[in-house]
């Protein structure tokens, strides 16, 4: 008999050693136990989550979760501003678990808790913010978009925050970030078109007032030597001679007229 129990006693110890399971987290994880009963009765969860070596039963599962912040990143394409200019946005959002926290996370909202619950919202208060915005500030006024970004992570904390309130739901709103804001491409085409073509007339209006500058300065040149040629009583010959002695050689007396009162210093 004390043989018989003897073995059964063995059996059952290896049924218990073979059924048992350990756990050793990471620095960077924790770890929630879903519990589920060996024959009647419904799944639970444990109230004390795990970070060290802990053995479980093999109807136990151990769920991990990462702790350190983790960044989401998103892109958004053809989103509508508040004047229906198709953007295409890129921004992120870095969230982070409650230390202590991941029992209640496992029991409340599951281990999609993040696909669930946050996801889906996230992307709605991205778009609803966008409609409200000019496109030209959401793509050069980093103050604008500051405030963009803002008043999106204040929403998803009041959005958690009104999780908790029947269920704590351990997750912090770290940042939300955007990284860039674009029109779309045929909304770039036309944008780059049409950036183009208001540089061309510009180009063509600092041309005609590089023109008109030219011609007035002509002018009045003209009006100078017009001037000049009635002061020092020159004739249209006169004047060309001089200017052509002026060019070849501008360091001579010259004469014109026979008399002394004809004479200058082409250099005064």
């Amino acid at each position: 008999m004390k043989k018989v129990f003897s073995i059964f006693v063995m059996c059952l110890m290896a049924v218990c050693l073979n059924s048992c399971y350990f756990t050793n987290p990471s620095y960077d994880k924790e770890v929630a136990f879903k519990q589920k009963p060996w024959f009647v009765g419904e799944t639970g969860v444990q109230d004390e989550p795990c970070t060290s070596l802990t053995f479980y039963c093999q109807t136990t599962s151990a769920v991990e979760f990462y702790m350190l912040p983790v960044k989401h990143e998103f892109t958004f394409d053809d989103l509508l501003s508040n004047d229906n200019t198709q953007l295409d946005v890129k921004i992120s959002m870095t969230l982070q678990i409650q230390k202590g926290g991941t029992p209640e996370l496992l029991r409340y909202y599951g281990e999609n808790w993040y696909e669930t619950f946050i996801d889906p919202y996230f992307k709605n208060k991205v778009r609803e913010y966008v409609s409200t915005y000019s496109p030209f500030d959401l793509m050069s006024n980093r103050e604008i978009l500051k405030e963009f970004d803002t008043k999106i992570a204040n929403d998803m904390t009041s959005y958690i925050a009104n999780l908790s309130k029947k269920h704590r739901f351990p997750i912090d709103v770290i940042q939300v970030l955007t990284d860039r804001v674009m029109p779309n491409k045929l909304q770039k085409d036309e944008m780059d078109q049409t950036a183009a073509m208001t540089q061309k007339k510009r180009t063509q209006e600092v041309r005609c007032e590089t023109e008109d500058a030219r011609a007035k300065a002509e002018v009045a040149k003209a009006k100078a030597d017009k001037a000049y040629m009635r002061e020092m009583n020159l004739n249209a010959d006169q004047w060309l001679m001089l200017q052509l002695l002026e060019k070849s050689n501008p360091n001579v007396d010259v004469v014109l007229g026979g008399t002394s009162s004809s004479m200058w210093n082409i250099r005064r």
